[in-house]
């Protein structure tokens, strides 16, 4: 269960606004829900756009939603689409808007789509020769570097074009310390193995997190 949980934390940092600061002009409705699913409002002012986030994931066939409200402190948290890294879906709703309060009502969870004929590799364990099909508008391929607990390790899947052209570089930016590459052709993105089992790997980086 490892994988499932730190991907929700890798998901929820992503379209988080943590950083952003607080400042006359746009009022919003803040919250964040965890693994609750309770989110209670609060209002803040931000400087640019408010935004209302759903992201599920699913793993081993459960799901895990969680909702976010608040500032959106540039295009990358306004991303729409899904990534499937084979063992690990997640799916992520944004609306952002520009006027005062705009941000009340929460974004469902997108529905899952259809195969769609794409193939990508995606990594088992020490083993990135496997693929996976994916699904909706996921068109492209793609091939990150994470970081946890000071090992690298590669992770690949398919994702949608918007994690490919968003400035936030992908849903994976929370611990990406090589970067992100897409390609949107079958099998594109390589079949590379890791030196270690990414599951084991990310079992230190929860802990940290769970602990803090």
């Amino acid at each position: 269960m490892e994988f499932f949980f730190v991907l929700c934390f890798f998901i929820f940092f992503s379209v988080s606004d943590s950083h952003c600061p607080p400042a006359p002009g746009l009022k919003c409705y803040e919250c964040t829900s965890g693994l609750s699913g309770t989110c209670t409002k609060k209002e803040r002012h931000c400087p640019d756009q408010c935004v209302s986030v759903n992201t599920a994931t699913y793993f081993a066939g459960v799901k895990q939603e969680v909702v976010r409200k608040g500032c959106a402190a540039n295009a990358g948290q306004c991303i729409t689409g899904s990534l499937n890294l084979g063992v690990v879906r997640t799916t992520v709703n944004s609306r952002c808007c520009s006027t005062d309060l705009c941000n009340s009502q929460s974004v469902p969870a997108l529905t899952k789509k259809s195969l769609n004929g794409r193939k990508c590799y995606t990594c088992v364990d020490d083993i990135c020769t496997g693929s996976v099909s994916c699904e909706g508008d996921e068109d492209h391929c793609i091939s990150g570097t994470a970081d946890a607990g000071g090992v690298r390790m590669t992770v690949k899947g398919c994702a949608s074009r918007s994690y490919c052209v968003s400035p936030a570089s992908s849903i994976l930016a929370a611990g990406i310390s090589g970067g992100v590459s897409c390609c949107n052709s079958d099998l594109c993105n390589g079949a590379e193995g890791v030196n270690l089992s990414l599951l084991l790997l990310l079992g230190p980086l929860l802990s940290s997190i769970l602990l803090h």
